[in-house]
């Protein structure tokens, strides 16, 4: 079942938003996060509990106890919104105050200066958002701050509001305090940074699962995803690695060499170092890459993730030819990709030039995937991205051959130049 936004039309069928019609009249977010906060133990049989009445109490311990804070000035704001509502709104409302403020200042982490000027813009965006129709003159006489200070503040924090939604961050708040370990707790913040498209809100999910678990290889791996720069983007891979391994163990690694990928633990570990093996790649240094996507075989020698393909990229381009023909044929038997098909063709030329075998090599590669040389030639525009998905002969996977084995190509102009007169 789908979840009712707040400015969705009512399912009720008023025509009304849901926002002014039933959002009161049914559980929300907000009563779920409600449960946290009671130190009642939860009945474990099925049974129709009375709904717990939230007070001003229980706002108070939530904002002492439950949420966390950048700031000490952070937490006395809060306590300032709820003294300052308590006497005009509904405590649900408050609540929202309280989670607006909670994410707004730990994302933006603003200096308070007058606490005034930040209630004021908190409870301008709720009346708005509710229809309450309180205007910024009222709320300037009430915290004694200017009418341009409170549109101000309201612009701050609009901008955070259309990034990550009115109510700050209930799911986070709900799995920082839900039962389990540190570790199964920045797992689930993973996965809301993985199903997230908003590059700022993974980039918070992942440092906060790192606040919890140091030693998640996953979120320094979307850490690196959201970089700006390689060099950054590097750095957080390898601090990545060296989580990973913490977090296993060296007798773990001597116990399950060869047969990792079979352990599902192991597999965060594997995805960061073939995603540093492709950064070095990329970023020209063939020989890391070569060394960590050899300790990926070492690992895992079935190879689930395919770094024997990177892996003979890297030894055709340093003109290691033994290395790259062994490996080949060693996972060759039965491989019907493009990459070794290709590949080929360069290990041919490499070693004898124009040949036959090469012309042969040539015709079997394109009956593997007759798009490789369009895209290889400039014949066709490559796109920005990988595809997301790759299916054998098509032109996904020679779009993906074409720009993970960009820089091997370009090392070899003569043959790309006797491919075009094919």
């Amino acid at each position: 079942m789908s979840k009712v936004g707040r400015n969705d039309l009512c399912p009720c069928g008023s025509g009304k938003k849901y926002k002014k019609c039933c959002l009161g009249k049914e559980p929300s977010a907000v009563e779920s996060i409600l449960g946290l906060i009671s130190t009642e133990q939860p009945v474990q049989e099925a049974s129709i509990q009375p709904e717990s009445k939230l007070t001003l109490t229980k706002l108070k311990k939530m904002v002492a106890s439950e949420l966390k804070w950048e700031h000490t000035a952070h937490e006395q704001l809060a306590l300032e919104l709820i003294e300052n509502m308590r006497n005009h709104y509904e405590r649900e409302l408050i609540l929202e105050a309280l989670m607006l403020w909670n994410g707004y200042s730990r994302q933006t982490r603003p200096t308070v200066k007058k606490t005034g000027s930040f209630c004021a813009a908190i409870e301008y965006l709720l009346s708005e958002e509710y229809g309450f129709n309180v205007s910024k003159a009222e709320l300037s006489g009430k915290y004694e701050v200017t009418t341009s200070t409170i549109s101000r503040k309201v612009k701050e924090m609009f901008e955070y509001i259309e990034e990550y939604g009115m109510g700050g961050e209930p799911d986070e708040l709900m799995i920082l305090n839900s039962p389990g370990t540190s570790k199964d707790k920045a797992q689930a913040l993973l996965h809301k940074a993985m199903e997230s498209s908003s590059s700022k809100r993974r980039i918070q999910l992942a440092k906060t699962a790192l606040e919890m678990y140091s030693d998640s290889s996953d979120a320094y791996r979307i850490l690196a995803e959201e970089s700006d720069n390689e060099s950054d983007a590097r750095a957080y891979l390898k601090a990545g690695i060296a989580a990973g391994e913490h977090e296993l163990g060296e007798l773990f690694f001597e116990k399950n060499k060869g047969n990792f990928w079979a352990l599902h633990e192991t597999r965060p570990y594997i995805r960061i170092c073939k995603s540093y093996a492709e950064s070095c790649w990329f970023g020209g240094d063939a020989k890391e890459a070569a060394q960590i996507l050899e300790h990926i075989l070492e690992l895992n020698t079935e190879d689930n993730t395919g770094a024997r393909y990177l892996l003979a990229a890297v030894y055709l381009y340093s003109n290691q030819l033994e290395q790259a023909e062994q490996l080949m044929e060693k996972y060759g038997k039965g491989d019907a990709t493009a990459a070794f098909a290709y590949d080929k063709i360069i290990l041919e030329y490499k070693r004898s030039g124009i040949t036959s075998q090469l012309k042969r090599l040539y015709r079997v590669a394109q009956g593997v995937n007759k798009h490789v040389p369009d895209y290889l030639l400039g014949l066709k525009r490559l796109p920005h991205n990988l595809p997301d998905f790759v299916g054998m002969g098509n032109s996904d996977e020679a779009i993906e051959y074409v720009i993970i084995h960009s820089r091997l190509w370009a090392n070899v102009p003569d043959l790309l130049k006797w491919m075009l007169k094919q």
